[in-house]
């Protein structure tokens, strides 16, 4: 039983270490792995997944996917039949997910180091092959960049029609960079920071290759956010990197016309709150007859003589989902309408001027609230800021306190996790298998360097 217990134990870390390369193909892949992983951590573990020093952290989690399943059935029950309400139940994986990383971590059965150097070769691989799409024509795979007009493309590599590249890079680059002072030897401090220097610039030109406005805006914020808190005197050459970087790239906006358009439409469709809320209080008496109709608001006939009535420039189209995404909330704002509702609901709402309907909000906080209410908002958002707060607090005295936790993968976890949860970020479905994927490994490796204190003490 020993030895087939530590096969399995081998089989498991495994699984977690290769977890990053699944990401590469696509969410079949993705779920493959995650099953695999849960059933073996079941297996190999048992009763003890549940075995946690702050136990009040797992009942809040609990809490978290209980609220997702509350709101999700009493919706099907109590409101209308919804065919997503099933995937409430698949969606505790990721719980038993965040269980298995979190407990090989805090059994020291884990090598952080291994991750994240996979997950720097991973993001390494994929913006070469980007780079060898633009100065080729085509990648290793013979795909060619997705030219969507004549001012748009994207250069996406191995990942071909879908568009998603640059999100990989800012994914596992932040988890990966670190992995330099790990990989590269040397006594002198000013090999490390030119290296250091070289990918930062490396991953930056990258990403705006890929084409993904809000993967590289929020790269610009990682590296701000990285020199803002290292703790050492060697965060002015940080600091000095972030800001190289930004100046970078201003200038390749500002000598591009392609980015320039592209940045100008971007800044152009950032919602203003002001917008959002003054469209909200706006009543629509003569229009209440086509509530629940799903018929869209320009094709009715009260288009041209509606009181009150505004038209705000599309752009990105992120300002008429949140208003719609808002306005579905303060209908149930305690637990929401269930997972992955928005697409179903939004049809409700779209006979009013400024709505639309997409498949989710494009932004974490919003479907957050749209899906599970103030209550799930709540919950998972204060395991956040918990986490955020206690292992940047570890990081500070981790060398006054002898932690066996490197700086390296403090830093990491610290910054994924903010720049993953960053309030006015726009965002693919936290509930889509990719996203979820990455944010409960995430979660789960922020847990286990967390309560590995506690075991240690």
């Amino acid at each position: 039983m020993t030895i087939f217990n530590n096969l399995t134990l081998k089989l498991l870390q495994t699984l977690v270490y290769l977890f990053p390369l699944s990401f590469i193909f696509g969410n079949f892949v993705i779920n493959v792995f995650v099953v695999l992983i849960v059933l073996l951590g079941l297996y190999y573990y048992k009763i003890s997944l549940f075995r946690w020093y702050k136990s009040k952290n797992l009942l809040i989690l609990i809490l978290f996917f209980l609220t997702i399943l509350l709101s999700s059935y009493y919706q099907n029950f109590f409101s209308e039949n919804s065919k997503d309400s099933i995937k409430a139940i698949l969606y505790l994986r990721y719980f038993f997910l965040l269980l298995v990383i979190k407990s090989l971590i805090t059994n020291n059965q884990l090598s952080l180091k291994i991750l994240f150097n996979i997950s720097f070769a991973l993001a390494c691989l994929v913006s070469i092959d980007i780079f060898a799409q633009f100065l080729f024509g085509q990648n290793i795979l013979g795909y060619t960049a997705q030219e969507l007009s004549s001012t748009v493309k994207y250069y996406t590599g191995i990942f071909g029609s879908e568009l998603i590249a640059g999100g990989f890079i800012l994914m596992f680059s932040i988890l990966g960079i670190f992995s330099i002072f790990n990989i590269f030897r040397t006594d002198k401090k000013i090999i490390y920071i030119i290296i250091f220097a070289f990918f930062v610039i490396f991953f930056l030109l990258s990403l705006i290759l890929a084409g993904n406005r809000m993967p590289l805006l929020m790269y610009i914020i990682f590296l701000i956010s990285f020199a803002i808190i290292y703790k050492k005197k060697e965060k002015i050459y940080f600091l000095s990197f972030a800001i190289f970087a930004f100046v970078l790239l201003s200038v390749i906006v500002l000598k591009s016309d392609n980015w320039s358009k592209r940045a100008g439409s971007f800044y152009e469709g950032i919602p203003n709150p002001i917008i959002i809320v003054e469209e909200l209080k706006k009543e629509y008496p003569n229009l209440k007859k086509y509530e629940n109709s799903g018929r869209p608001f320009h094709t009715l006939n009260e288009f041209e003589n509606t009181k009150n009535y505004e038209i705000y420039s599309f752009y990105t189209g992120h300002l008429p989902i949140y208003i719609t995404s808002i306005d579905l909330f303060l209908d149930k704002p305690l637990i929401g309408s269930g997972i992955k509702s928005f697409r179903n609901q939004c049809s409700k709402k779209v006979h009013l001027p400024n709505r639309v309907c997409e498949n989710h909000p494009h932004n974490y906080f919003l479907e957050i609230l749209n899906d599970t209410g103030l209550l799930g908002f709540l919950l998972i958002h204060y395991l956040v800021i918990y986490l955020l707060f206690n292992n940047y607090k570890d990081y500070r005295v981790s060398e006054k306190l002898n932690s066996k936790i490197s700086n390296w993968v403090y830093l990491p976890i610290i910054l994924s996790l903010f720049i993953h949860f960053f309030p006015i970020k726009s965002t693919g479905s936290f509930f889509s298998t990719y996203n979820s994927a990455f944010i409960f490994l995430i979660l789960g490796i922020s847990f286990g360097i967390h309560e590995f204190k506690y075991k240690k003490s």
